[in-house]
């Protein structure tokens, strides 16, 4: 019976998750802000001190898949930049033991939403082992986590990892219910933030327009050269010419950018 109630999401619990969620809503969608809001509300809501939003693209190629679009929030800037610097070096599989269970579930369920503890995914002695691990130890002393993700596509997982200091105890099995019932009532979060202006639009050459629009409506760069007939490394300059456009260092912070406005 105790262990019955110790893995019951309490009511203060669900009536902060739902008030969290309405104040997401009311931020732009799709905006850096409203990303950077969930993170640090997840965050405070399980006690985590690291919240790590990625989106990863290229489930089927394994070890190599990267992360194309990476986001930190409830961390410090030392953490930020040395998080930032190796992932966009490593294949994230690779670097991380649990992402090869959580991918190899995720793979081809298309619609898919589940959370998971450390121990469920890896045996913690094996992540505490791990270079992504070691390798931030300190500044970012990556420890117990969560992992809840979403897969929109056969070949895209999107999500966030929570994470506590070496030392501290592990997620409990009430703080997984918890995050996994606020992924499924925030899933709007992984939604297209919508059409773009025509001033954001205005001077752009065609092929940067119609990829810029492209990414706004949720497609990732294989899908966009695959729309277009063109190769991913010719989208993936169009994108890095984005960048440079708009002056923004990824995805979220571009679309950000654009819909600022609205």
């Amino acid at each position: 019976m105790g262990l019955e109630k110790s893995n019951t999401v309490r009511f203060d619990e669900l009536q902060k998750m739902l008030r969290l969620a309405l104040e997401l809503r009311g931020l732009p969608q799709g905006s850096a802000q409203q990303r950077r809001r969930a993170l640090e509300g997840l965050a405070a809501l399980v006690g985590a001190q690291v919240a790590i939003w990625v989106h990863v693209e290229g489930l089927r190629a394994g070890a190599g898949a990267l992360p194309a679009d990476l986001d930190l929030g409830g961390s410090g800037e030392p953490e930020r930049t040395a998080l930032r610097t190796y992932i966009d070096r490593q294949p994230c599989v690779a670097a991380d033991p649990s992402m090869e269970p959580l991918t190899r579930t995720a793979t081809g369920c298309t619609g898919w939403i589940d959370t998971f503890t450390c121990e469920q995914l890896v045996d913690y002695p094996t992540w505490c082992a791990s270079e992504l691990s070691q390798r931030f130890q300190p500044p970012a002393e990556l420890g117990s986590f969560i992992h809840s993700t979403c897969a929109p596509g056969d070949d895209t997982l999107v999500g966030f990892s929570l994470h506590r200091r070496w030392g501290e105890h592990a997620f409990s099995e009430r703080e997984r219910r918890l995050v996994n019932l606020f992924h499924r009532e925030c899933v709007f979060l992984h939604e297209p933030a919508g059409e773009l202006s025509a001033a954001v639009l205005h001077g752009l050459p065609p092929r940067l327009r119609e990829t810029l629009c492209g990414l706004a409506r949720g497609r990732s760069e294989k899908q966009l050269a695959a729309d277009a007939g063109l190769s991913p490394h010719t989208v993936h300059d169009y994108v890095k010419a984005l960048h440079r456009h708009f002056g923004v260092q990824s995805r979220s912070e571009l679309l950000a950018r654009c819909f600022a406005g609205r």
